[in-house]
Parts: C-alpha cells; sequence; structure tokens
C-alpha cells in the first residue's frame, strides 16, 4: 500500500467537505495537506493517531472541594416540587442509536461517534445543567447514574466545567448559575446585559483554564512550541451551539489542541457546523450593535441571522474564520508524539506505521483492531473530564456547593428578558 509522501498536493475548495484519498491521488496542484505534530513529524490531515500506549498524558485534578447533593432524587422529581420549572428541566433532542449521546434536534450525524440521525425520532432528555444547578443527585434514566460535576470554578455568577464529551484536553463549559437562558438567541433580548454576562462567564472560564498552563507536565506536554498564555488564549475556540443538546446556554471554550481523532472528526466538518456553531465572535458582534431582536423559543434562527446579516454582521464570514482559525490552531498547537501510539488510521482502517524523513510511513493493516474501542479508550487516556480518576479508573466528581432552589425567583432561577417563567 502506497501511502501519500510529502510533496503530493491537493486542491481543496472553501466549504467542501474533506477529500478522499482518491480525490487526493487525482488533484495535480494546491495546498499541501500534511501538518506537523511533537517532535516534527508530519502527517497527512486524512490521518488520525490511534491506540495510545499509556494510562494517561498529563491530568490536571479538578477543584479538591466537595458537596453532597442537595436533591436525593433526579429531574423529574424536581418537576414534582415545581411543575412551573418544566420547560428549564428538558431538552428536544435526537437520541443517538449507536452510542446514546443526546444530539441537537437538527442533527444528521452523532456528533459524537458520527452515526447518522437521519430517521431518529425527536424526543425528551434530562437538563444536565439545570440537574448540575440544583444539586440532584442521579439521572432519570434507567442507569440512574450519579449526576456529579468535574467542576472546575463555581461562584454566583459562573459554574465551570469540564465537557464529559472533550474534544480538547481542556474543554470547558460556562453556564450561569443565576439565569435560565435557553440558548444565546436570548442573548438578543437585552444586549447591554447579554455583553456583562458573557464578560463574567470568559472571565471565569479564563480562570479556570490557568491551572492547566500552570502546570509545567501538562503545559510541556500538551502544546507545541513555546507559547505564552496570551497566545494560548488567543487560540481558545469559543462558541456557542444552536440549538444546543443542552437548554441551558453554554460557552463552549476549548483550548487547542484537539485530540488526534476529533481534530479528524473536525477536518470532516462533524464538529463547529456551519449554521450551528456561532462563534462568540459573532455573538459579540451582534450585540455590540445594541439592536435588540425580540426573541422567544420558536424564534427561527434563520431570521435572526438575516437581520443581523443586513445589519452588515455577516455569520458566513464570522464562521468561515472562525472554522479556519480553529482547524489552524489546533494543528499549530498539536505536540502529539508519535510514539506515544499504536497505530494511525486512514479510510477508517487501521495500520501499523514508522517515523520515515521525519514523516508518517503507513505498514500493514492491523487485523482485529476495533476502532471504537480504541476511541474511547484513547479519549479516557487524553481527556481531563473527571480527574483524578477513582481506583476503578472511572472519572469522579462532586456537586454544587451552593445550589439553587428549584423555583423561579430569588434563591432560584432568576428571570432572563423573554424567557417564560411558567410551563
Amino acid at each position: 500500500r502506497r501511502g501519500l509522501r510529502m510533496g503530493d498536493c491537493v486542491t481543496k475548495e472553501r466549504g467542501s467537505d474533506l477529500l478522499t484519498r482518491e480525490e487526493v491521488s487525482k488533484m495535480e496542484n494546491g495546498t499541501v495537506t500534511t501538518f506537523t505534530i511533537g517532535r516534527g513529524v508530519k502527517m497527512l490531515r486524512t490521518q488520525h493517531l490511534l491506540g495510545f500506549k499509556g494510562d494517561a498524558y498529563p491530568a490536571v485534578p479538578m477543584l479538591e472541594d466537595k458537596a453532597d447533593p442537595a436533591i436525593d432524587g433526579n429531574i423529574d422529581d424536581v418537576r414534582a416540587m415545581n411543575p412551573d420549572l418544566e420547560a428549564a428541566l428538558y431538552n428536544d433532542i435526537k437520541k443517538c442509536d449507536k452510542c446514546g449521546k443526546p444530539c441537537a434536534f437538527v442533527m444528521t450525524n452523532c456528533n459524537s461517534c458520527g452515526a447518522s440521525l437521519a430517521d431518529v425520532e425527536i424526543s425528551k432528555s434530562e437538563n444536565v445543567f439545570s440537574a448540575f444547578l440544583f444539586g440532584v443527585r442521579k439521572s432519570s434514566t434507567a442507569r440512574a447514574f450519579p449526576l456529579t460535576i468535574s467542576m472546575r470554578r463555581q461562584s454566583p455568577e459562573a459554574l465551570i466545567f469540564d465537557d464529559m464529551l472533550a474534544l480538547t484536553p481542556c474543554h470547558l463549559n460556562g453556564i450561569s448559575s443565576k439565569h435560565y437562558i435557553p440558548d444565546w438567541r436570548f442573548l438578543l433580548n437585552d444586549p447591554p446585559k447579554a455583553l456583562e454576562l458573557l464578560d463574567t462567564l470568559e472571565a471565569q472560564l479564563w480562570e479556570a483554564t490557568k491551572p492547566f498552563l500552570e502546570n509545567a507536565e501538562f503545559r510541556k506536554t500538551v502544546f507545541k512550541g513555546d507559547l505564552t498564555d496570551e497566545q494560548i488564549k488567543d487560540k481558545v475556540m469559543k462558541s456557542f451551539n444552536y440549538p444546543p443538546s443542552q437548554f441551558q446556554m453554554h460557552v463552549q471554550w476549548l483550548v487547542p489542541p484537539m485530540t488526534p481523532f476529533q481534530h479528524l472528526m473536525a477536518e470532516k466538518r462533524n464538529h463547529f457546523h456551519e449554521d450551528r456553531a456561532f462563534p462568540l465572535t459573532y455573538v459579540r458582534a451582534v450585540l455590540g450593535l445594541n439592536k435588540p431582536y425580540k426573541v422567544c423559543k420558536e424564534t427561527p434562527i434563520q431570521d435572526i441571522v438575516e437581520y443581523y446579516n443586513n445589519e452588515g454582521v455577516s455569520y458566513k464570514k464570522y464562521w468561515n474564520e472562525f472554522f479556519e482559525k480553529c482547524l489552524q490552531d489546533s494543528m499549530e498547537c498539536a505536540n502529539w508524539n508519535s510514539d506515544d501510539f499504536s497505530y494511525v488510521v486512514e479510510d477508517n482502517k487501521a495500520y501499523t506505521f514508522t517515523v520515515q524523513d521525519g514523516t508518517i510511513a503507513i505498514g500493514e493493516a492491523a487485523e482485529g483492531v476495533d476502532l471504537a474501542s480504541l476511541r474511547d479508550k484513547d479519549k479516557a487516556a487524553l481527556q481531563n473530564y473527571g480527574r483524578p480518576y477513582n481506583e476503578g479508573g472511572r472519572p469522579t466528581g462532586t456537586y454544587i456547593k451552593e445550589p439553587l432552589q428549584p423555583k423561579w425567583g430569588p434563591g432560584g432561577y432568576e428571570p432572563w428578558p423573554g424567557v417564560l417563567t411558567a410551563a
């Protein structure tokens, strides 16, 4: 089997999907599709490393503060306590038949395992982020697993925690710990107030990032080169999803690089989807116009985008810049050591490999390799969610120290402009 070598080139039109090897082989001119990982090793952007050989990359433990659950039950019990909260307790989702992940109801493929969602019906799921804020003990699913948080920072204004489905070694979510805001659209009802909230969330997210950067082993292993804190901060991938998978507005805060498989997923445009990912740069730009747009649950996102396009803020321009920067920053930071992995994957097949003249060279097909299983193992090894793991090698967590009361108003969810406070 012949792999592409340095100097093989492709043409890739902006907005197109990732080119296959067959398409690549037909091209004569264009841009080189290799990128550089740790120790200056080059590999194709159509490949990813697989089969991490160790137990874990350098891990950064979560906050040591521990708390017990405030509600010894599940989200259905919260609804029974206060039926008026129902809208804040559940999500509209498509549940992946293959891996079980709750995905946004507009998704066509699962953004965890990639399985098709074309024939999956829209259903309801528990709003885990509301459960976090109320201190709910367990899930309402059949497994009834504990709804613990991989906590990174908590304050009266914000709750910051690791993303359970981390795409990078430091992948955080930031939510308001005061307001129920279903998604970013509702920020448009009060732009000045919304900008203050975003300032708060970003400041808290950055503070939660600092322990990662202050960990010398994490820093030298994960980041390529001698990046300063400010350079890393500039590379953070910040966005909202609409619709979200959890209907409590959360900033997606991804410190690059993406893990090997997730970077390939992004190259294939299975992350940061156009018309679903809304970069913070875009959201701040429309809010900065200080031209409120009345939003309710039924407001079409397309109408919002068209309105602000006409006001001079082009969603497509902001998204293109964001997407291209995400890929570029991930590649610039990627310090993965090829010696730490057993295989390279191309065309969804695993191969042994060597490094020849500073470039990944494909060897024999690795028969019997379960790609999904190894990807799951790599995720557990490379993520910081739930660190430190328990004796059984499973993630740990805690509950919120100062939970909200299960109600609307003071002590509970405070009102946000345009959000109904009754079922």
